[in-house]
């Protein structure tokens, strides 16, 4: 017995049992790029707010240095990443859950998660909208 049958889970493929613990792992998988498309924001974020400043300089003069980026830009952008992070956790508790109350014959309904991670990311786009208007 090799490592990963310890680690797998195995079931009879009876009805749905295999379509529906595929459907599970490609949610989690849509968990996951989400969570990378946030990144890809906080790290868009964080960059353009560095390059607004360097526009904004003389060029003549010395690069600005780290303390004069955007407090709101770096905020915005840890933000971001940090919502991702949590998306990667509540896909994978979502994700383990699912796999669990399907083999006990039920499924979960998430839409309390769901709803709490729709919130905070609208929290995050009004104040990245607010700080784009609050800069200029």
């Amino acid at each position: 017995m090799s490592l990963l049958d310890c680690l797998s889970l195995r079931l009879e493929n009876k009805g749905s049992v295999a379509r529906d613990h595929l459907a599970n792992e490609r949610t989690y998988l849509a968990w996951i790029r989400t969570s990378l498309s946030l990144v890809t924001v906080g790290v868009a974020i964080r960059q353009l707010y560095r390059v607004a400043i360097d526009l904004g300089s003389d060029a003549n003069a010395e690069p600005p240095d780290e303390q004069s980026d955007s407090l709101a830009g770096k905020a915005l952008g840890v933000s971001f990443v940090l919502l991702a992070i949590l998306f990667v956790l509540v896909g994978l508790y979502r994700y383990f859950r699912a796999q669990h109350l399907m083999t006990a014959g039920s499924f979960p309904v998430s839409r309390n998660m769901v709803g709490a991670c729709a919130a905070a990311t609208m929290a995050l786009l009004v104040g990245l909208l607010v700080s784009m208007f609050a800069d200029n």
